[in-house]
């Protein structure tokens, strides 16, 4: 099996070690900076729960004419207001027919992807694993939750996507194949509402966030908005309690994780933050349910990310 994923972040990157490790031939491209840099120079270092590090070898490509054009999949990890630029960089340069399988954020990617590679199938999928990365050319790996993964077209391959699964599961990235793509979708979204706006703003750790009984308060009800629209679009979700279930994920699977948002404003970068919380805020107007919550948070992030200029930091 031959995989290209497109972003080296630490989703990306932890994806593409622990597939490598396994044996899969990998690709990743991403633009130059300096964690290229380092996993050109000196491989990419996977650390573990237990302070264990390997040195991973593989190939990263920043020039899209470097590429091949027979991958049996395409992998996409870069942050979702990226995806279309990327897209555009990158497909000229593959197979029309190549396969993509999203793992990205938030909502909004598969029909993003399918409206750019209407010729190839779009595959989804939601996981709960979770790396950050510490230096350029090192990850931490510091959730182990599943992946769920799905296609979109009643007719798809269905070999292909379990050999995907199989692959993943067997590189230490447990995956299931779910019926129901909305499903796997929304169920990613509640805990990306649940915990990456809330740790961005506090500047804690997903399981910080939550020692305290007011963390767990505003995240009950950042979800508990987002599952009332998921109701009124007739959307079932993987959990049967779901903020029970982004709860037990905090304290269990992912507290030890640095999510992504948090990772974005630390470093003053561009949050997906329009694609996770500020996507229920527009879905509660669509339905005529409030969504204060999260539209709180949505505002918070905003003024956070076009301020850092004007941050206030110690001395």
């Amino acid at each position: 099996m031959k995989l290209l994923i497109l972003g080296s972040g630490a989703m990306g990157s932890l994806f593409a070690g622990k597939l490598t490790q396994n044996g899969v031939d990998v690709t990743l491209f991403n633009r130059s900076n300096h964690h290229v840099e380092a996993i050109k120079k000196d491989g990419l270092k996977i650390i573990d729960q237990h302070g264990n590090n390997t040195t991973v070898k593989l190939p990263i490509i920043t020039n899209p004419t470097d590429l091949t054009d027979n991958y049996d999949m395409i992998v996409v990890l870069v942050k979702t207001f990226a995806t279309e630029i990327v897209l555009e960089t990158v497909l000229p340069f593959i197979r029309s027919n190549t396969p993509i399988l999203t793992l990205q954020n938030g909502i909004g990617n598969m029909e993003a992807i399918k409206k750019m590679a209407p010729q190839q199938e779009v595959f989804v999928g939601g996981t709960w694993s979770g790396a950050s990365v510490p230096k350029p050319g090192t990850i931490l790996h510091q959730a182990w939750g599943s992946t769920f993964i799905g296609a979109v077209e009643s007719n798809f391959n269905h070999d292909l996507l379990e050999n995907i699964a199989s692959a993943f599961t067997k590189s230490g990235l447990d995956t299931k194949v779910s019926d129901n793509v909305q499903s796997i979708i929304w169920s990613k979204l509640l805990v990306n509402i649940a915990y990456n706006g809330l740790t961005a703003v506090t500047r804690l750790k997903n399981g910080d966030a939550i020692r305290l009984p007011e963390g767990k308060h505003i995240l009950e009800e950042l979800v508990n908005e987002a599952i009332k629209i998921a109701k009124a679009k007739n959307i079932p979700l993987l959990f049967d309690h779901p903020v029970d279930e982004c709860i037990r994920l905090g304290e269990e699977e992912i507290g030890m994780n640095t999510s992504s948002m948090l990772s974005d404003i630390l470093y003053e970068r561009k949050t997906e933050i329009d694609a996770i919380n500020g996507a229920i805020v527009e879905e509660g107007k669509k339905h005529s349910i409030p969504t204060p919550y999260n539209d709180m948070l949505l505002n918070l992030i905003k003024i956070m990310e076009n301020s850092y200029s004007q941050m206030i930091h110690p001395k």
